[in-house]
């Protein structure tokens, strides 16, 4: 009964320090989800890993369906810190292009984005997308 009980304990004070934590990971203005009305970068997804890294998705409108976003990728990239606080980085490296997008958060409701795709052939590509939180 001790054992059983102690094992109960340590798996609910776990569970609470693991929601803690995962709660002190939140802080920074940079998690939620952040919308444009460019079709090149309509959406960008941020939030907190179990590590306490930011994590990002970056989404654009689907070439045969204008009402949905399209993800770049099935996986989560890992919104890089800077000394600024304001200011992350992710990647992504496609099979003809690298591609940085550097992410500024501006005030609590807006960012601007700044991506750059370095082609292959030489050929770069750079434009600013600005985007607020939406749901």
């Amino acid at each position: 009964m001790a054992a059983a009980l102690t094992l109960s304990f340590s798996v609910m004070l776990t569970f609470t320090s693991a929601k803690h934590a995962s709660a002190s990971c939140a802080a920074g203005g940079f998690e939620g989800t952040w919308r444009s009305s460019d079709d090149r970068l309509s959406r960008i997804d941020v939030w907190p890993g179990e590590d306490c890294r930011l994590y990002a998705k970056a989404w654009s409108t689907c070439e045969n369906n204008s009402t949905r976003d399209c993800s770049w990728g099935a996986r989560p990239k890992e919104l890089q810190a800077t000394p600024d606080r304001n200011f992350r980085f992710f990647s992504y490296n496609w099979n003809n292009a690298d591609e940085v997008l550097q992410v500024t958060l501006r005030d609590s409701a807006h960012l601007s984005v700044w991506d750059h795709t370095e082609y292959t052939s030489g050929r770069n590509v750079s434009f600013t997308v600005w985007m607020v939180k939406g749901s």
